[in-house]
């Protein structure tokens, strides 16, 4: 066993690699717990962020954003602040290709077409793992530094979980040791040989990944983690917010996503600050082939599923707290019928992608004479 086992481990890297590629997880320790949003980057970090179709450096300003470095707000600046999760944040994209630098570009353009003097910065706030949550808590963080005019959320299908809601965060070295409620005495995770394999594993081993995906999504084996638990409802929950009729659950998680968004609401409100909302969707609801997969994997029958539930639930609760909506489904679904606008192995967007949604985005954005478009602003720009 001992001679043959090491073949054999070798052999299925290599079948993986060749035939069944994977995305490994990277080395993201550049993490810094922070008092009021729960974490983010640490100041001045450097990692790269690898997969089998990315290799993206991320470069950490000394704010502790992915972002250039920023001065006081002069006149005739107009500052966006983007919060949201690892769709925002560009996961796997260099920060030139990401989407704060292509929406600052393609809002720059159309200013510069109607001769508006106005400047335009696209704050990069965004973080993989926000919720919510961290969303209102990000603009309260940053507001009084940054003084944007616009806060934007790239609102996701699965933005409907807040668990992490008021949790803390023990961190060493950009790694997180222990989350943790307030008042409680975090504990920290122990640094066990098995858990040293299973990290190493996860960074190196695409065949390692290949098994643990299919431990984590497959359906046989969660009707039997579920059975071998003893609960009482059998329910496969990977496409859970597109059901219908939506399950009670779901409908709870939605009233406190929506919650924190009206707290945010009411904030920027106060400060004279617009609140947009862009649902970015997810590869499922623009590639076929990916709502086969899923769907397939699932369990559940086409009829239990409403791709556009989440969207709907958001654009209600939107129209119902008079919060302007962009909504860039349309013009994706166009583009990746033509040309890939998905990584392969990944569900997050490449370039191509995020250069049709701020071109849609921006179009709406115009359209609906939202700031820097609005009546005051043409005024005082003399126009």
């Amino acid at each position: 066993m001992a001679v043959v086992a090491p073949f054999v481990l070798l052999w299925g890297e290599i079948f993986t690699r060749i035939l069944l590629p994977q995305n490994v997880d990277s080395r993201m320790n550049i993490f810094k717990s922070d008092s009021v949003i729960g974490f983010t980057y640490k100041p001045n970090a450097k990692t790269y962020e690898k997969g089998r179709e990315y290799n993206a450096l991320y470069q950490i300003n000394s704010l502790g954003l992915r972002d250039r470095e920023y001065g006081p707000k002069e006149n005739g600046i107009f500052r966006v602040l983007l919060v949201g999760d690892s769709f925002s944040a560009s996961h796997g994209l260099p920060i030139e290709d990401s989407l704060s630098r292509q929406l600052e570009r393609s809002l720059q353009t159309v200013v510069n077409l109607e001769e508006m003097p106005v400047k335009i910065e696209v704050i990069n706030a965004a973080h993989g793992g926000y919720s919510p949550y961290n969303y209102w808590k990000a603009y309260r963080r940053w507001k009084s530094l940054f003084k944007p005019d616009v806060v934007i959320v790239g609102l996701s299908p699965d933005d409907y979980d807040c668990k992490n809601e008021y949790s803390q965060y023990l961190i060493e070295g950009g790694v997180t040791l222990a989350v943790y409620k307030n008042g409680r005495e975090p504990k920290r995770r122990e640094k066990s040989s098995i858990r040293k394999l299973r990290k190493w594993l996860s960074w190196n081993s695409e065949s390692y990944i290949l098994m643990r995906n299919y431990l984590y999504y497959n359906d046989l084996v969660g009707r039997i983690s579920l059975w071998m638990s003893a609960k009482g409802e059998e329910r496969n929950t990977q496409l859970q917010q597109y059901e219908v009729p939506q399950p009670e659950s779901m409908k709870m998680a939605w009233t406190k996503t929506f919650s924190y968004l009206q707290k945010l609401q009411k904030e920027t409100a106060a400060d004279g600050v617009t609140l947009i909302v862009a649902p970015l969707p997810l590869k499922l609801e623009i590639d076929p082939e990916q709502y086969r997969k899923d769907l397939a994997s699932s369990g559940l029958k086409p009829q239990q599923i409403d791709i556009d539930q989440p969207l709907k639930e958001i654009s209600a609760f939107c129209e119902e707290e008079n919060i302007p909506v962009l909504d860039p489904r349309e013009a994706i679904r166009k583009r990746h019928a033509e040309v890939p606008c998905y990584f392969v192995y990944d569900g997050h967007w490449i370039v191509e992608g995020i250069r049709v949604a701020t071109a849609s985005l921006v179009r709406q954005w115009r359209d609906r004479g939202l700031p820097p478009w609005d009546t005051s602003m043409l005024y005082e720009a003399g126009r």
